[in-house]
């Protein structure tokens, strides 16, 4: 009876709990279909949020309390607060206050921040500690990440008794031995000066338990031998965190180790379970940009084992490397230590993926498991190191992705398999690019959030806000760390806090992105066709050569990229000029796609329609695309599929091989065989040329069809409960484009969403067309009902108008100069302006007698650099922040003389570069910087047209 009793109590404690957990998941992850009447001013929790960079904990509780305050009043929908301790000037007692994170007195401030926040219906994440990645000075060595290394000593044979060789080890941690080898080399050929050893496969002798006390001792055969000793021992990498002293990173690989972070940072002691949920919504893990030699950690061997099927110890020597697991900018690329033959990639194949599934088990389900019922998501960019990505994406209750990841096809690894795992938000760090500081605009803040949108991103993170600190060592736009004279080298973008200049526009972009998401988060994404992704990781796969805005370069605009050091991957290189083609032909059609890994591939299922079914997600076909490395259960699978009448595509290479070192040459060839009977199969394909696949392409079914090849668009799809779409498209070019489609007869009634605005076109019939202004984006809703309401309908503005005017004589008035009748021009082209931010007042007047009640009269800017106020006959007249520069002027124009005044904002960038020239102190990271600048000003052609 008693322990009955306790039983029942047990149960009465978690209800509360799981309850507690259901309500918060529907409260983050609302389920709904698309509504045109709230596309106009959707709910705050769909506005982009902002990483809030904090000068470690030199904040004030009234300030933070104003900063939050602001973000709820210009439309932002939370925050994600970072402290750091980098690149922050100011007094010994200032610096002194900036190392005090973690402390009693930081979270306060952060409880301040929340009670604000809660106020005003803003949500707040918090990052994962302080600085990136987390750990700090309450880890002990211990708790760190573990490191293979190795050490060695040859012999002779005969008797030997010998002191096993040891490692360096300068932290406090304890070294452990794994394992000790003997095995013989191989002599090196002719005047090879290649570093690797290599050693004899046939001779390795495992000895390990043949130490006793830390001695060797081994009758060895004849002969000369390497004895090779594995130790374990705590890498020793430090935290970048707002303390004193630093700390470990923690452990990622050891679920004691890593929860011991989290009830240290998250438990009782800090006053933050009063606000999960409510206003705190995730712990964000940064990408995993670890400095480790190779991944380790105690019981690995066994967990190998299980894993892949065979004995890792007799091949460790083949795993050495000098850091081959540091993060790529700080990896050396350096020659492996030993080898064993060319297959020695599979063993390191073997091991990268059993430390993914390591990571997997040990960090991310951990995490999760820890945060969840608690009321807590995890966001988390799972990227960094080899590992499946794709999965990883999946294990994420928020899985996210970031601008600088460049490519598109880099950035759609993420929402890939966010799709895939049934992951309702994908979010992205956005917005960031590297050697781009002060470059941002309203224009290309769209730019970049319409990119990341069109690959499947319904959730923008800006990189993003620096709390308001404006010491004497700054200029009057304060702190921001990625931009700051402290130190020349560093050069990221965004500050978009209220040292930017655009600040005053920013709720007018918020507003556009919270459009969007609503529609980008209503139903469920729809993906028509899967590609397999060969690669553990994102480094050096190029830009497609039909995408913009890879490195953060708006061509013909910004100043030239900075070279970089980055090493290309001939491997990835190659692959992508022969896939980017037939991405570019999906996009081209319509067709929308994702990329796709072994374990999806492994789980899938057909339906009775022959679709491919992956966790409830539908799919028309699976494309191999130049492909000659693929999992064997993977091979196996896509045989069984494909005799089931999956629809099967094949180009380039085909998989010859699988992976694994485990019976390597068997299991090549049953790889190759099941590929081969896949296609041989009744729906199967090899898609030898580009006819090829563009009738493969006309195939696929497509409710919403293109009626023609638009390379210019980018598009994603979201199906609702009732059948009705939601489609993003994005026209990623400079011109104007038309766009044609045709609509499935199950659609009753469509409408254009306009984001920009928050207005809507109705359509007639299942023909329809749209006129996509210069990087422009329209939502198109079609629905299975007839809406007998639609709110907000306005025409769209259409650059085919007939011109009347244009007016090319303007008066131009800024801080510094005056001209009087001159033609327009980019302000780069004048010695006076080039180096110059100051406010552009154009003035000009044109002759109207057309006067015509009703009828638009279009006022084309053309080219703005960056924003346009416009006033006819001194009447505001409206505001563009970004393409297309037009407004319908008709309700302010008189018969007669017309006055016409444009107020432009230029950006910052150039005005800093002068202040750098002429040797101000303040700006001196940007100095030498004079090829940088940007173009600025009204560039025109400023054309007045009608309507007919």
């Amino acid at each position: 009876m008693n322990a009955f009793r306790k039983l029942i109590g047990y149960i009465l404690l978690l209800i509360p709990v799981s309850l507690f957990a259901q309500e918060k998941s529907t409260r983050w992850f609302p389920i709904y279909d698309f509504n045109p009447a709230t596309f106009h001013k959707p709910s705050i929790q769909f506005a982009p949020f902002a990483r809030w960079w904090w000068p470690g904990n030199f904040v004030d509780s009234v300030e933070l309390k104003r900063e939050i305050n602001l973000f709820a009043d210009h439309d932002f929908g939370g925050m994600e607060i970072q402290p750091l301790n980098f690149f922050i000037p100011g007094t010994p007692e200032a610096k002194a206050k900036i190392v005090t994170w973690d402390t009693p007195d930081y979270y306060a401030n952060v409880a301040a921040v929340m009670r604000e926040a809660r106020k005003r219906g803003l949500t707040i994440d918090m990052t994962d500690g302080s600085g990136w990645p987390p750990g700090g000075p309450f880890l002990k060595d211990e708790d760190g990440f573990i490191t293979l290394a190795f050490a060695e000593k040859d012999v002779t044979g005969g008797d030997i008794a010998i002191v096993v060789p040891s490692v360096a080890n300068n932290t406090s941690g304890p070294s452990h031995l794994e394992a000790v080898l003997a095995v013989k080399t191989l002599s090196k050929k002719g005047d090879d000066k290649n570093t690797t050893v290599s050693l004899d496969p046939k001779s390795i002798i495992v000895l390990t338990s043949q130490v006793k006390k830390d001695s060797l001792y081994w009758n060895s055969p004849a002969g000369s031998w390497k004895i090779i000793a594995f130790w374990s021992k705590p890498q020793g990498e430090k935290t970048m965190a707002a303390t004193p002293v630093q700390g470990p990173v923690v452990n990622h690989l050891d679920s004691a180790k890593v929860l011991k972070s989290y009830r240290h940072l998250f438990g009782e002691r800090t006053g933050l379970k009063a606000y999960f949920g409510n206003p705190m919504r995730a712990v964000f893990d940064d990408s995993y940009e670890f400095a480790v030699d190779r991944f380790f950690s105690h019981g690995f061997i066994e967990y190998f084992k299980k894993h892949r099927g065979y004995d890792i110890t007799p091949w460790l020597p083949a795993e050495m490397q000098k850091k081959y697991n540091y993060v790529d900018y700080m990896n050396p690329h350096a020659a492996p230590d030993f080898t064993f033959s060319k297959e020695d990639w599979r063993l390191k194949y073997d091991y990268d993926l059993t430390v993914s599934e390591l990571f997997t088990d040990q960090f991310l389900d951990v995490t999760k498991n820890w945060l969840e019922p608690q009321g807590l998501l995890h966001r988390a960019q799972s990227y960094g190191f080899n590992l499946d990505m794709i999965a990883a994406a999946g294990h994420a209750s928020i899985p996210e992705t970031e601008s600088m990841l460049g490519p598109e096809a880099n950035v759609k690894i993420m929402t890939s398999g966010g799709h895939l795992y049934n992951k309702p938000i994908i979010s992205s760090e956005s917005v960031v690019f590297n050697g781009r500081a002060y470059t941002n605009t309203p224009q290309k803040i769209k730019v970049a959030v319409d990119k990341l949108f069109a690959v499947g991103v319904n959730q923008i993170i800006y990189h993003g806000v620096p709390y308001r600190y404006t010491p004497k060592d700054l200029g009057p736009e304060g702190w921001y760390a990625f931009s700051t004279p402290l130190i020349s080298a560093v050069n990221f973008s965004s500050n978009l806090g209220e040292g930017n200049i655009f600040w005053k526009d920013q709720k007018q972009v918020n507003e556009y992105i919270n459009r969007t998401q609503y529609a980008l988060r209503s139903g469920k994404a729809h993906v028509d066709v899967l590609i397999y992704f060969p690669f553990m990781d994102v480094n050096g796969l190029p830009a497609n050569p039909e995408e913009i805005l890879a490195d953060g370069y708006l061509a013909n605009v910004e100043g030239p990229l900075p070279t970089t050091k980055e090493a290309k991957n001939a491997t990835k290189e190659a692959w992508a000029a022969k896939v980017y083609p037939l991405i570019n032909q999906l996009y081209a059609n319509g067709i929308t796609w994702d990329w796709v890994n072994d374990e999806s591939i492994q789980k899938a299922e057909l339906t009775n329609e022959h679709q491919i079914n992956i966790r409830g997600n539908s799919y028309q076909s699976l494309i191999l695309a130049d492909d000659s490395v693929i999992q064997l259960k993977t091979a196996q699978k896509i045989r069984s599929l494909a005799a089931n009448g999956m629809r099967l595509a094949a180009m380039g290479q085909l998989p010859q091989v699988q992976p694994s070192y485990l019976d390597w040459q068997r299991n090549d060839k049953l790889t190759s065989r099941a590929i081969k009977a896949a296609l041989r199969s009744a729906n199967s394909q090899y898609l030898g040329n580009s006819t090829a696949l563009t009738k493969w392409i006309k195939g696929l079914r497509n409710a919403v069809k293109f009626n023609g090849e638009y390379h210019f668009t980018r598009e994603v799809q979201r199906d609702m409960t009732d059948g009705s779409r939601i489609e993003f498209i994005w026209n990623k070019s400079d011109q104007w484009q038309t766009l044609s489609l045709s609509l499935d007869k199950k659609y009753k009634s469509s409408y254009w969403m306009n984001a920009d605005e928050g207005t809507t076109i109705k359509n007639s019939g299942s023909l329809i067309s749209y006129r996509m202004p210069p990087y422009g984006s329209i939502i198109l809703y079609a629905s299975t009902k007839y809406i007998t309401t639609i709110p907000a309908q306005k025409p769209p503005i259409d650059d085919r108008a007939k011109k009347i005017i244009t007016v090319d004589q303007w008066d131009l008035k800024t801080d510094s100069l005056e001209l009087k009748n001159s033609p327009l021009f980019d302000w780069r082209m004048n010695d006076k302006l080039k180096f110059s931010s100051s406010e552009g007042i154009y003035t000009s007047s044109f002759q109207w007698d057309n006067i015509r009640t009703g009828s638009p009269v279009y006022l084309d800017l053309g080219k703005v650099y960056y924003t346009a106020e416009v006033y006819i006959n001194g009447k505001f007249a409206g505001k563009r922040l970004f393409a297309p520069y037009m407004l319908d002027i008709g309700p302010f124009l008189i018969s007669g003389d017309n006055k016409i005044e444009v107020r432009v904002t230029t950006g910052q960038l150039n005005g800093f570069i002068g202040k750098a020239k002429q040797g101000d102190v303040h700006y001196k990271q940007f100095k030498g910087k004079e090829d940088q600048t940007m173009a600025a000003g009204l560039a025109g052609p400023v054309v007045i047209s009608e309507k007919q």
